[in-house]
């Protein structure tokens, strides 16, 4: 009799403990990263005076990233730009491209290095890829030149 007790409580132990042990547990919380940021070092003409970087924060699926635009040569015809893209929804989402303008619409084209504090982009993703743009500096698209992606995360 006390065998036969051992071994249900031994069997009940058991079958309580592989329970738990297959029961998923709860979703982590999302851990807060910050790292830095910087797009390719273009090798043509156009990409060659344009550079972008800064900083990005991931929170579980949301990511802002801050960062400053450079142009490093005025009047070479070309004005920096940045674009990103992100992974949700099961597709990528493009960024609008970000530039300078002192008119709102044509882009910049001088020596300048601008970093605003408010963000480049805020969204919801799970993967961040950013690309150099070298802009005409006319009131049209025609012309534009778009860097590699560079995966950030």
């Amino acid at each position: 009799m006390r065998r036969i007790a051992a071994v249900t409580v031994t069997a009940v132990a058991l079958s309580v403990g592989m329970g738990l042990a297959a029961a998923p547990a709860g979703a982590a919380p999302a851990k807060k990263v910050t790292k830095s940021w910087v797009t390719h070092k273009g090798k043509t003409a156009a990409f060659k005076s344009v550079q972008a970087g800064g900083k990005f924060t991931r929170n579980g699926k949301n990511i802002t990233v801050r960062g400053y635009i450079q142009d490093k040569v005025r009047g070479n015809g070309w004005a920096p730009g940045v674009q990103f893209r992100y992974w949700t929804g099961g597709k990528w989402k493009l960024s609008d491209e970000i530039f300078v303008s002192t008119n709102g619409v044509t882009p910049y084209d001088s020596v300048y290095k601008y970093y605003d504090d408010k963000p480049l982009l805020k969204a919801k993703g799970t993967k961040l890829q950013v690309r150099e743009l070298a802009l005409k500096p006319n009131n049209s698209k025609k012309g534009t030149r778009y860097g590699a992606w560079k995966k950030l995360f």
